[in-house]
Parts: structure tokens; C-alpha cells; sequence
């Protein structure tokens, strides 16, 4: 379990009185098992969150535990990502480019589990199958992939550790309708058999709606709704996620 407590990120403005209060304080709670999205425009301060709850961002206050430890207390930040994964919105740039679709999948599993050579060898396969990347592409680098294909090698790195949360930032953008929901689809399938917990964070709230449980709506650094969804768009109340339901 993922515990932000009072959580909030402030950073210096150009002058040097002024302050930008990038999250107020915040506090959630990511549950084992179960799938979250996190909706807002453009600098409402979703990707600064995410960063804190992940340990790449310290928090100017509050405090962030999984299972009960701080995350910046880890030692060992491998411990924490083989708990925690996030996927960055830019697939091309967060892939190495000189590294093979088949190294790239393979790298978590060196660096945070301990395979043998045929079992990372059956690992990579089963990913690529997995995310319906076809076994040729392994001796591929990423900029011989589209940008779904990209996308897929980026997930099959996430889910490969199995971790606990995995968090998807603005993972989905830019794609296609179709793909778009194929991607999703492989997504769900995987948390259903796998029993992690997802943190979906997108401008989109349609894509809040096909894929989670529990929503929260941020706006300028403040989450000011959480609802819990059941197929009734009833739930939200306040205006500003009423107007995001119109766009």
C-alpha cells in the first residue's frame, strides 16, 4: 500500500520572494489490487505528483510510505522500484536509443531480479507476447518502432518485475483511437491476472472512465474531487469535473 500523507511541492519563483505551489498538500491512499486515475489539464500538477510518489521528486512537506516505509528511506532504490514502476509519457526518449527491443525488456530484469539466462530469455519472450510485440522486433532499436510500438516495449519493462503500482503518466497520449484502446485493454487484462494496483494520470477523462475504479480530479495543484465510479458519471459533483465530462 502507497500512503501520501500531506504531500506538497512548492519551488522558487523567477522573483526571489515568489513561490509556485506546484501540489498543495495532498493526501492519498493507493490500495493493493485496484485501479486509480488521476484527471487534469495541462499544468494542474499531475506529473510532480507523480514524481513524489514514485521518490524521483522530494516533497517540500508531508511524507509518502509503501507498506509502511518512507520511499526516500530505501537504501537500496532498487527495493522500491521492484515495487513501484512509472512510465513515462515520452516513450522514445525515455528508451535508450542504442539498446535492442530485446535489451531494453531484459534491463529491469538484470538490474532488480535475479534470472537465469533462459529464464530472462523465456521472461522477454512472454513480455513481447504479452504487449503483442512480434519476437522480430527484439534485434530492433526504438527508433525502428512506431510510437505504439514504443509504447508496448515501455509497459512490457513496467510489468515485467511485477511490481505492486505501476504508474502510467499520460502513458497513452498521442496515439491513435484504436491502438489506443487495444493498449488498454492489454493493460486491464494484465492487472486482473496479476493483482497490481495502476495510477492511470491523463488529461482525458474517457480514458479515467474505461479504465478506473476510483478517480481523483486535480486542478492547480489541488485535488478537488475523489469519487468513486461504477458506471454512473452522477458521482462527480463538482463543477470543474462536470465541464471536463462536456469537452
Amino acid at each position: 500500500m502507497l500512503v501520501a500523507e500531506q504531500i506538497a511541492k512548492t519551488y522558487r519563483g523567477k522573483g526571489k520572494s515568489s513561490l509556485v505551489h506546484a501540489v498543495h498538500p495532498t493526501s492519498l491512499t493507493f490500495e493493493n489490487g485496484r485501479r486509480y486515475a488521476l484527471v487534469g489539464e495541462s499544468g494542474s500538477g499531475k506529473t510532480t505528483l507523480a514524481r513524489m510518489l514514485t521518490g524521483i521528486t522530494r516533497p517540500s512537506s508531508g511524507r509518502i510510505t509503501l507498506d509502511g516505509q518512507d520511499v526516500f528511506s530505501f537504501r537500496d532504490r532498487r527495493e522500491l522500484y521492484k515495487k513501484v514502476q512509472l512510465v513515462f509519457q515520452d516513450a522514445g526518449s525515455s528508451l535508450n536509443p542504442q539498446m535492442t527491443v530485446y535489451d531494453l525488456i531484459a534491463e529491469p530484469l538484470r538490474n532488480l531480479l535475479s534470472l537465469s539466462g533462459k529464464a530472462e530469455h523465456e521472461k522477454v519472450a512472454m513480455l513481447m507476447e504479452r504487449m503483442r510485440l512480434p519476437p522480430e522486433l527484439g534485434r530492433r532499436k526504438p527508433r525502428e518502432l512506431s510510437g505504439g510500438q514504443q509504447k508496448r516495449v515501455s509497459f512490457a519493462r513496467a510489468i515485467g518485475i511485477a511490481p505492486a503500482l505501476i504508474i502510467l503518466d499520460e502513458a497513452i497520449s498521442g496515439l491513435d483511437v484504436i491502438i489506443r484502446k487495444e493498449i488498454l485493454e492489454l493493460l486491464s487484462d494484465f492487472q486482473e491476472d496479476s493483482g497490481c494496483s495502476f495510477l492511470l494520470i491523463t488529461h482525458d477523462i474517457d480514458v479515467a472512465l474505461f479504465m478506473a475504479d476510483t478517480i481523483f480530479v486535480m486542478k492547480d495543484g489541488t485535488i478537488i474531487e475523489r469519487v468513486n465510479y461504477s458506471g454512473s458519471t452522477d458521482c462527480f459533483k463538482h463543477e470543474y469535473s462536470r465541464r471536463l465530462l462536456c469537452k
